[in-house]
């Protein structure tokens, strides 16, 4: 399971993710980072899913060498993460087993204003402009006893309530 957590308003965008990587029943966990700053395009990039993907666009948009803010790489994300995934399913065939969401954070030069977008790899990596307010994936069903308002404090309570949820959600699906 991969967690995120993020709140965005205009001014704002806290993202918080867990660090923990399944590669299958067969091996160990591992960990890797799941969020990067990017502090020249003043842009925040998560991901859930595939590690290859995030590692493989969080280096192609780092490196891309004059600095975009987040709509500039909204307008060419989706063609690039098509043709990342493509060129990525074909060296790794295990890859078309999993899923893979990205997702964008930052200031936008024409507004000001924080803008985020998701891109799952379900919908072809087209672009979704999400709106202000908290996420959570996988969503958390049973809220109960969580001050939602309190963000990001309640963080780590988040997390552990979604691994409770997804623990359930695999002993059923396994019986």
């Amino acid at each position: 399971m991969s967690s995120l957590l993020f709140y965005t308003d205009e001014n704002e965008a806290i993202v918080a993710t867990d660090t923990l990587l399944h590669y299958s029943v067969d091996t160990p966990p591992g960990y890797a980072s799941k969020t990067i700053a990017i502090p020249h395009m003043r842009m925040i990039i998560a991901a859930t899913g595939s590690a290859l993907l995030f590692s493989r666009w969080i280096g192609l948009v780092n490196n891309q060498g004059f600095a975009l803010d987040v709509d500039a790489v909204d307008a060419h994300a989706p063609q690039e993460l098509q043709a990342l995934w493509s060129e990525l399913n074909r060296h790794a065939p295990a890859l078309k087993n999993q899923t893979a969401t990205i997702y964008h954070f930052g200031i936008s030069d024409d507004s000001g204003k924080i803008h985020g977008f998701a891109y799952r790899s379900v919908s072809d990596f087209k672009s979704e402009h999400l709106d202000y307010g908290l996420g959570i994936k996988p969503e958390l069903m049973d809220k109960a006893g969580i001050d939602l308002n309190s963000y990001p404090a309640c963080a780590p309570e988040m997390m552990r309530a979604q691994s409770r949820q997804e623990e359930k959600r695999d002993k059923i699906a396994f019986i």
